[in-house]
């Protein structure tokens, strides 16, 4: 299991979205999808198979099931007793899709820098 210092230090480098093998190159593009390998040291990101950022979606899933629970409660409880419920019927899911739309690559980035704190690069992998 990692150390909590390669954790911080893995931490570092997903907050930047950058290559969890070497720090340096970027994981995604301009246009929000993942390169198929890195830039700087050539790690490749698709590590198994086409399936291999399916564990991301369990990210994603998670965090847009947070944000819509916590949007949720601050509406709530912060315009209670007049809850304007009407609004939050289309307003609610609108920001649910746009912020899964930019969570989305950052979502896959999370799963590879997890896969690779706890699965090491291994030297075939760099070709």
């Amino acid at each position: 299991m990692p150390t909590p210092s390669a954790i911080l230090f893995m931490l570092r480098r997903l907050m930047r979205l950058r290559c969890p093998n070497c720090g340096n190159g970027a994981v995604i593009n301009w246009r929000g999808s993942i390169l198929r390998h890195c830039p700087t040291c050539n790690f490749r990101y698709e590590r198994s198979d086409e399936n291999y950022f399916a564990g991301a979606m369990f990210f994603g899933l998670l965090f847009g099931e947070f944000i819509f629970a916590l949007a949720l409660l601050i509406t709530i409880v912060s315009m209670w007793p007049n809850v304007p419920w009407d609004t939050m019927t289309w307003a609610i899911p609108l920001g649910m899709v746009a912020v899964l739309i930019v969570w989305i690559p950052i979502s896959r980035v999370v799963w590879l820098s997890i896969d690779v704190m706890v699965r090491p690069v291994q030297p075939s992998e760099l070709e």
